[in-house]
């Protein structure tokens, strides 16, 4: 039992709790954004009972079914059309309520709109998410008002979800059943709740034919639910429970004494609250039912769904740092070999001057004219330098590489996101969202324009450079005896030097020894110019992995920030679990 300090208390707390619930941020799941505005509609019915003091006439729902007949009952209780009703389809998209006064009902009530009907809108049909409210100066109206509902079991889930408001909100409940209705599954729960909540409650069996049919629905009212509904209408007065019968117009059937229309207009008209005791006991079943719809269907599935989102944000944070996979060593192979063609070491290496002075006599032999005068005689003459048979086209196109590669990594986040059933419903349903997240494959794409950009710039000015060993060799043969000669073919052509050399092994004993005690530098000097081009080579290459990886990284931080949005924050649910707890306490 709750004093009025108490109920004070829970109201305050159920005021604080929608404000965090309303505070709540991220894109809720639909069917979480779904229970939490019900759950704020009968937070806020419960609220209005909690401070409710009855000085207004009571608010009176009639629930039914399609085709029981509301609109029309409710003109025949107050001999006025003032709702719409028509046979054929359901005219009642929202509530509609009937007093002698608009200030009979409360500010706000229904947490909509009051829209006040004027004499050209009558009969009033109802409004989604409005309240039409209808003036009548039928004595019955100053007693009570009367609130006409939409149907509970019919085709647009809309309608009923306006009645179950109608519900929570009213201080009593007429239902109302046909022959063809009484066992609709619709009504039922509502039996059960209206005797958990300590409601009024009347019962109504519109269109009746016989007696059989009447009796079957009291049973099912007596023995499924426990509601007295035989007797009298001075017992239904007193114990707000009492089975009404109204004849169909062609019926050869009249209604029990003291149960016809109107019967059910003095019963209606005298209708009162339960007991204090009762009253409290039935405020206190609904905060409980309120505290365990919001633990069950608002606090456990965002748990659930943060406790999701924070794995899927670690599983793609484990994916940072990934490997592109591309080498830029093809476009440096081609000036390797132009290095090592303009490079008098590497052709005077080891090995290949071993091989030269095995070839001298057959060299001799075959020299062409111009190249014996050349070589023999010193004579300057202009010869191509080899030039590299490869196909440019050979060269992978690292662009296209590196921007697959991306969509590689993109591809396995997605699936990444596709295997959690929850992140794909948010693909499903936010699919804008997540596109406007993901990096644009291109930009992959640009790390490779702009630094195989520096890199062909390097290689443009190396290209034509002459090689530092070949200078230094030069440099060295302008000092010895006979080196100029030497200097004059090798800027003919610097691969002649090597044929040079070999060719005049004997006439040039101290060039020879110069080759000879050569060999270790020009190993030292070919690996120097192996080094300097691979560590280009690498040096590209790092910068376009860490380049790829910062912008894999970017990837991932989106991502992680729309799955972050999905759901409310820890810090968020743990202040709203610690309210419900509060109010479980109140």
């Amino acid at each position: 039992m709750w004093a009025m300090t108490s109920s004070h208390t829970l109201d305050s707390r159920l005021a604080a709790l929608d404000k965090d619930l309303g505070e709540l941020r991220g894109n809720l799941p639909g069917s979480v954004a779904t229970a939490i505005e019900r759950w704020r509609t009968d937070a806020a019915a419960l609220r209005f009972h909690l401070r409710d003091t009855a000085k207004h006439p009571p608010l009176i729902a009639i629930l039914g079914g399609t085709g029981t007949g509301k609109s029309t009952l409710v003109n025949r209780l107050l001999d006025s059309n003032v709702s719409a009703a028509n046979f054929r389809r359901t005219f009642t998209a929202g509530a509609v309520a009937i007093t002698a006064d608009p200030a009979n009902l409360p500010p706000n009530w229904l947490a909509l709109e009051h829209h006040l009907a004027v004499e050209t809108e009558l009969p009033a049909r109802g409004q989604p998410d409005t309240l039409i409210v209808v003036t009548s100066p039928q004595p019955l109206a100053a007693k009570v008002t009367l609130i006409d509902t939409p149907d509970l079991d019919g085709d647009q889930p809309q309608h009923h979800v306006q009645a179950d408001r109608v519900f929570r909100w009213a201080n009593a409940v007429l239902f109302l059943a046909t022959p063809e209705k009484y066992q609709m599954t619709e009504l039922l729960p509502y039996y059960r709740l209206a005797q958990r909540y300590a409601i009024p409650v009347l019962f109504a069996m519109n269109k009746c034919e016989e007696t059989v049919v009447l009796n079957d629905y009291a049973q099912q009212l007596e023995s499924g639910f426990g509601y007295r509904v035989a007797g009298t209408a001075e017992a239904a007065i007193n114990h707000n429970s009492r089975l009404f019968a109204i004849p169909r117009d062609d019926a050869a059937w009249n209604s029990p004494p003291d149960s016809d229309l109107a019967a059910l207009r003095v019963a209606l008209g005298a209708i009162h609250p339960m007991e204090a005791a009762d009253r409290e006991a039935g405020l206190s079943n609904r905060a409980a039912d309120l505290l365990g719809r919001l633990t069950d269907q608002v606090v456990a599935p965002l748990r659930e769904a943060r406790r999701e989102a924070d794995r899927l944000i670690a599983a793609l944070r484990g994916m940072e740092s990934p490997e592109p996979g591309v080498d830029v060593n093809p476009i440096t192979q081609q000036l390797q070999k132009r290095l090592q063609q303009r490079s008098v070491l590497y052709l005077m290496g080891p090995g290949r001057m071993m091989d030269r002075v095995r070839q001298v006599p057959g060299m001799l032999v075959r020299l062409p004219r111009t190249l014996w005068d050349s070589v023999i005689r010193g004579k300057r003459i202009a010869i191509n330098e080899p030039t590299s048979t490869e196909d440019d086209s050979q060269v992978p196109d690292f662009r296209a590489n590196l921007v697959d590669q991306f969509a590689v990594v993109q591809s396995r986040m997605d699936d990444s996101l596709r295997s959690s059933p929850l992140a794909a419903r948010w693909l499903a349903e936010r699919a804008a969202a997540f596109t406007a997240a993901q990096v644009n494959p291109d930009d992959a794409g640009k790390i490779v324009d702009e630094q195989l950009a520096e890199l062909r710039d390097w290689l443009e000015k190396r290209w034509n450079a002459t090689p530092r060993d070949t200078l230094l060799i030069l440099r060295l043969l302008r000092h010895l005896p006979g080196g100029q000669k030497l200097v004059q073919w090798a800027e003919a052509a610097p691969y002649l030097l090597a044929l040079i050399v070999a060719t005049h092994h004997a006439f040039f004993g101290h060039i020879d020894l110069m080759v000879i005690g050569g060999y270790s530098l020009a190993t030292w000097l070919t690996e120097k110019l192996s080094n300097e081009v691979t560590h280009h080579v690498r040096s590209t290459n790092r910068r376009i992995g860490e380049r790829f990886a910062r912008l894999a990284h970017v990837q991932i931080e989106r991502l992680c920030e729309w799955i972050d949005q999905q759901v409310p924050t820890a810090r968020a649910l743990d202040r709203l679990e610690k309210s419900v707890e509060e109010l479980h306490v109140a």
